[in-house]
């Protein structure tokens, strides 16, 4: 029995595909990759942000586990929130590292407000290693019922 071209072909795109999947994985260590490459920071999106709308008010929360207050801030500038901080990785004292896998890393995330907030009132609070930052709607854009009278 003779096996067909498109047989052949089905076989070479997956040994193709597999092969693009073990360069993914090992890119990173060949010959030529820089240390800061090799131990890049997180990607843009880190920490994960949730953005809730309520009634009064836009509600942003950001996972960011290990980190006291001291170690973020937050700002409200122009129409964005911006959340900044660092995770630090410290090696005690007479101690040498032999595995790091979440290394110190500096953060900053530019959000974008949904609508029109309340600059001079927003909150934040750091618990169990998720920031709460709750930032109240401007009053004319609260939804507000209106009643209907009927005539």
């Amino acid at each position: 029995m003779i096996t067909g071209f498109r047989d052949f072909d089905d076989a070479l795109r997956a040994l193709s595909l597999l092969q693009r999947r073990i360069d993914y994985v090992f890119e990173d260590w060949s010959p030529g990759v820089t240390i800061e490459r090799r131990y890049r920071a997180p990607r843009a999106g880190w920490p994960p942000v949730n953005v809730f709308d309520t009634k009064e008010a836009f509600v942003y929360t950001a996972e960011v586990p290990g980190l006291a207050d001291a170690d973020v801030s937050v700002y409200v500038e122009e129409e964005s929130l911006v959340i900044r901080g660092e995770r630090k990785s410290p090696v005690p004292a007479g101690y040498e590292v032999r595995l790091r896998e979440r290394e110190p890393v500096a953060f900053t995330r530019k959000l974008p407000f949904p609508g029109r907030v309340e600059a001079d009132s927003v909150t934040a609070v750091l618990k169990d290693g998720i920031l709460t930052v709750t930032l109240p709607k401007a009053k004319e854009t609260v939804p507000r019922q209106i009643a209907v009278k009927a005539t």
